[in-house]
């Protein structure tokens, strides 16, 4: 090692280093105990420690601790007995264990302090008057100049306190109305203030106040709001009295309950903490549901209160919303018990109201039962008048109901109530208007009792099975004397002093709580499930009144036939009667030239044959306008006005009706139905815009020429709810359309008569024209007839025989899906009515989303027009050979591309239309034997159709694919 780590050279310490070292060394350690020699005896060294006893210093103490132990320091006090010492192992042998306490405090220094043994060590765990004076030690009190300090005694807390939680002022607190909370007496200047219990901290003595301020502080706030709510005016409505008066009801029973409790029987404050946990506890949970469901909780300032709303179907729904949410959170019974008697008692009337604007419950309310300032009831059973109906109807659809409503019954309520209205004005004597139902109002009910007597085993009374037994009961002459045959006291009314009307309406809340079940009947196990049991019947009767409704419409019995009345629009509006559309033929077109209609009249020498030649010799050069009837160009004017036009067409109607009816109806029937028909079904003339681009129907050659002329039809009453003016606005464009066809039909007749081989040839010399001109006729005349027989028969015919055959009484139960081929209301009829004419518009491309195609449409029909036109001036020698070749190839060129582009529309139309859900559908498979209805063309479903007609191998765009 000495080779690896070398010490270095230390030089030797001179004598005189080592001799003033010495004279600086450190003093010795001498021991600092003394182990005294022990006797030659057994040793005690515990007995030995307890006779040496010795005074103890109390200097170091705290100034309140000597005065605790004043007494121990105190000379004239004797010492202990140290002898009685020497018995301290006896005295362990006898000694309880447990009885003697353990704490280690300052107090038990003192002689007066009770030795007995507690059962925990904590000094939290303590009576009171040691924890207080262990906290007011170790946290004493800070001194604020601004804090009113009240010391009182437990008595007095108890005696004010009682009154407080009333809501009332006592002695130590009063009303705050700015702040709505009780505050103590005698702050001023904004001064805080503090009351101390006698032996109690501020600590314990503000958290046996606290309970009972904030129950004294929600009573008062309720009663303040229930003096705002009575302050509202009646023309507000009886559901908002009724709230307040169930409320009343609720803050008399919680203050006769508080009145009663043992409060002033407390005989310490820590009994009184234990009273607030037994026995008011369930208060201040109830005053605390209750003041949050108003909005005035007691942690609200009065600016964020909540405004109680005046209209039923918030108010409602703002009880049942607590009321299920106390319910899903397994709240006390009391609890749930009183917002429940609110929302029974609030409800009421506005259960009543309901029933009674659909006929419900018994008979209708009174002209003079509504509130003053209120609107009147717009459900009273009253004569109504033809010009409000719509009115009505539309008022009954703006009415809301609470969230809690059933969403099938929001779906029948509306249309029950448009019902009962249509009911009264179309048989004032039905019987579900004569005599009303036998059944019980709208009501809450919440035992398993009140379920199965008043629901699950009452029938379900029709009206007119009560009638016939209320009939029945008249026929027997000794009927009244029936009552005599009653046991004694059976159906006598109750006595006014019996309990049920001389008790309190508080004592009626009691015996509802007591009532309440702890949770709801097995039949009904939530909320929502009672609300649907509850409004069941109601459910029912909307039923039966729409059903009531729609089956007078539906019957063949009655004037108000809708099938009827369906059947003679589609006759006359939609040309489907053979009759009506050979004479309307007659009287608006023809495929003839004016100078064989002189021929047809047999009367060369007439008026009208005179000013026919007079104005062919003073206008030689007149356009002939090809496809319609001579007659409308009499005047020379367009549109044609006057007697003659006018008589033309009523002649048009009356003919078609004889045609029809003949020989099945006697002369006086048919007198008043021909009477009946000339009131409701005519012509008229409607009044179009002019301008720019919108006068084409002043011109006879337009294809808009007969826009100005239509068929107006009026309902009888209220059969307008299902024929409406819109729906008759929907006929009306139909009936343009196909008069429109109809034009350009007889225009085609009247090339096909302007170029029979026996007449003179049209292009005598220019045979390639020839040719194109009998080409352009072959395809015109394909194209029109295959639209108009797609149009009677697919898009008109297909649809509306379907819809027919869903109104008569015949009709397979089923649909092409599976669904019901009935309709629930009228209104769903109306609705259906509606949509049948839209589907109609669709395939005749007339709807406002098919205006690009529509507009393609009606230039195929004006070319066609035009072709007819310049073959009609060809014929008359108003053009020659040479001219009229260009403008037909012009023509010809046209139709061709403007056909072609229409095909490409509606193919894409179609195609679009293809993956569509209208056309997707689950295929049902039928019983053998069980007829359904089958599936209509539809509306743009039905292109396919005239596609098929037009265009099936692609001719009309394949020549211009191989001119490109």
């Amino acid at each position: 090692m000495s080779n690896f780590f070398p010490m270095p050279y230390l030089p030797g310490l001179e004598d005189e280093f080592i001799v003033q070292s010495s004279r600086n060394a450190l003093p010795p350690i001498y021991s600092q105990f003394f182990v005294p020699r022990m006797d030659e005896k057994p040793q005690n060294p515990i007995m030995d420690t307890l006779k040496r006893y010795r005074p103890p210093s109390l200097a170091h103490l705290p100034p309140e601790i000597l005065e605790l132990t004043q007494d121990l320091v105190d000379p004239a006090i004797p010492p202990p007995n140290v002898e009685s010492l020497d018995s301290i192992w006896l005295e362990a042998l006898t000694r309880k264990t447990g009885v003697r306490s353990q704490v280690l405090s300052w107090d038990n220094l003192h002689p007066m302090k009770s030795k007995a043994a507690s059962s925990t060590s904590f000094l939290s765990e303590q009576n009171s008057d040691v924890f207080a004076s262990v906290r007011h030690h170790l946290q004493p009190r800070l001194h604020d100049l601004n804090t009113d300090v009240l010391h009182v005694s437990p008595l007095v807390l108890w005696q004010n306190l009682k009154v407080t939680i009333c809501g009332a002022s006592s002695q130590l607190h009063t009303w705050d109305t700015r702040m709505e909370r009780f505050v103590q007496v005698g702050l001023k200047d904004g001064r805080k203030g503090r009351i101390l219990v006698d032996g109690k901290d501020e600590i314990i003595s503000s958290s046996v106040l606290r309970p009972f301020l904030r129950i004294g502080n929600m009573v008062r706030r309720l009663e303040t709001l229930l003096t705002e709510l009575r302050s509202r005016a009646a023309k507000e409505g009886p559901t908002i009295h009724a709230f307040a008066h169930a409320l009343s009801t609720t803050l008399t029973f919680l203050r006769d309950s508080l009145t009663r409790s043992p409060l002033g029987q407390a005989s310490n404050i820590d009994i009184l903490s234990t009273k607030f946990t037994t026995h008011y506890a369930r208060y201040d949970d109830i005053l605390i549901s209750l003041t949050d469901m108003c909005g005035v909780g007691d942690d609200r300032h009065p600016s964020s209160y909540e405004v109680l709303e005046s209209q039923p179907q918030p108010l409602l729904s703002r009880i049942y919303d607590h009321l299920h949410m106390h319910i899903e959170r397994q709240s006390d019974k009391s609890v749930v018990a009183v917002i429940a008697y609110l929302l029974t008692n609030t409800s009421q009337e506005y259960f009543v109201h309901v029933s009674r604007s659909v006929g419900f419950g018994g008979h209708p309310l009174p002209k003079t039962t509504h509130v003053v300032g209120e609107n009147p009831n717009l459900y009273e059973e009253d004569e109504v008048k033809q010009d409000n109906i719509f009115d009505l109807i539309e008022s009954a659809e703006e009415d809301q109901f609470p969230s809690f409503f059933p969403e099938n019954l929001i779906e029948a309520l509306p249309a029950a109530r448009k019902s009962l209205i249509l009911l009264r004005a179309a048989q004032p004597d039905h019987e579900l208007l004569v005599t009303h139902s036998e059944q019980k109002d709208i009501c809450w009910f919440w035992k398993e009792e009140e379920i199965t007597n008043e629901q699950v085993q009452r029938p379900f009374v029709i009206p007119h099975q009560a009638a016939e037994e209320d009939r029945s009961g008249d026929d027997n002459p000794f009927a009244q004397f029936k009552v005599f045959d009653l046991e004694p006291g059976v159906h006598i009314g109750t006595s006014c002093f019996d309990h049920a009307f001389s008790a309190s309406s508080a004592d009626h809340l009691q015996t509802f709580i007591d009532a309440f079940p702890n949770k709801l009947p097995l039949i009904t196990p939530t909320l929502s499930h009672l609300t649907d049991l509850v409004f069941r019947p109601l459910l029912n009767h909307a039923a039966m009144l729409s059903s009531a409704l729609i089956s007078l419409f539906l019957s063949p019995s009655t004037h108000l036939n809708l099938h009827a009345h369906m059947a003679l629009l589609q006759s006359y509006l939609l040309f489907s009667s053979p009759e009506f559309k050979a004479r309307i033929n007659a009287a608006l077109f023809s495929d003839r030239e004016d100078t064989d209609y002189d021929e047809q009249t047999r009367n060369p020498l007439s008026l009208y044959a005179l000013r026919r030649r007079r104005a062919r010799e003073q206008n030689p050069n007149t356009i002939w306008a090809v496809g319609l009837a001579a007659s409308l160009l009499d005047r020379d004017a367009w549109p044609p006005v006057g007697t003659d036009l006018s008589f033309f067409l009523r002649t048009v109607i009356v003919d078609t009706f004889e045609a029809v009816v003949g020989n099945k109806m006697d002369g006086s029937a048919k007198q008043g139905a021909l009477e009946d028909l000339d009131s409701r079904l005519g012509f008229a003339i409607r009044d179009l815009p002019v301008g720019r681009g919108r006068d084409r129907w002043l011109s006879p050659l337009s294809i808009e020429a007969l826009d100005f002329l239509y068929m107006d039809y009026k309902p009888p009453h209220p059969l307008e709810v299902l024929i409406t003016p819109e729906i008759l606005a929907k006929y009306q464009r139909i009936f343009t359309f196909l008069l429109r066809l109809t034009r350009v039909e007889n225009a085609i007749a009247a090339v096909h008569r302007m170029t029979r081989p026996s007449d003179t040839p049209v292009f005598p010399t220019l045979s390639p024209s020839r040719n194109l001109l009998l080409h352009l006729k072959f395809i015109t005349q394909s194209l029109v007839s295959s639209l108009s027989q797609y149009t009677f028969v697919t898009a008109v015919g297909g649809n509306f025989d379907v819809f027919l055959l869903r109104l008569s009484l015949t009709a397979p139960p089923l649909l092409w899906d599976g669904r019901p081929s009935g309709f629930t209301d009228v209104f769903e009829l109306a609705k259906a009515h509606s949509e049948l004419l839209d589907d109609i518009l669709s395939a005749c491309l007339m709807r406002s989303t098919q205006r690009a195609a529509g507009d393609m449409l009606r230039d195929v029909l004006q070319l066609v027009l035009d072709f007819a036109v310049l073959v009609g001036r060809l014929k008359r020698q108003q053009l020659e050979e040479y001219e009229a070749a260009p403008l037909l190839e012009n023509l010809h060129l046209k139709f061709r591309l403007k056909v072609a582009e229409l095909v490409k529309t509606l193919r894409a139309m179609v195609d679009k239309n293809v993956g569509s859900d209208s056309l997707i559908s689950t295929p049902v498979n039928f019983k053998e034997g069980h007829g359904y209805i089958r599936r209509p063309p539809g509306g743009t479903e039905a292109l396919s159709h005239l596609l098929t007609r037009w265009d099936i191998s692609d001719w009309w765009i394949s020549p211009l694919k191989t001119d490109e």
